[in-house]
């Protein structure tokens, strides 16, 4: 299969650092930081696929308050988006966990859950 895409699931929730702050600091944060690198990505062909908050009620629910879906042409562009939140100091604010991979089909899906 030539190579579709490349998957990144970012999910977070706030840390205190975020909790203390007003919401005029948070607004300021995002205009300045977050919002501008978002557009870079975007511009540089970073598809959002969606966003979300978690209102999830069953067993298997994380606690972890936010997320987005992100389609990439490479994990190195998923990389750099990684990095670049990091650098924006993203992580300071949110505990943020990731999965991602190449998109795949779901023949191949199953193939690698039944050949683990």
């Amino acid at each position: 299969m030539e190579n579709a895409g490349y998957i990144l699931t970012e999910i977070w929730k706030a840390r205190p650092s975020w909790v203390e702050m007003t919401d005029v600091q948070r607004k300021t944060y995002f205009d300045d930081k977050i919002n501008p690198l978002l557009m870079e990505m975007i511009g540089k062909g970073a598809e959002l696929l969606g966003c979300a908050v978690n209102n999830n009620t069953g067993n298997e629910r994380i606690d972890y308050q936010f997320m987005a879906i992100w389609k990439f042409p490479t994990k190195e562009f998923s990389d750099k988006l990684e990095k670049a939140a990091k650098e924006a100091g993203f992580l300071d604010y949110f505990e943020q966990v990731n999965f991602s991979g190449d998109l795949i089909t779901p023949p191949m899906l199953n193939d690698s859950m039944i050949n683990l």
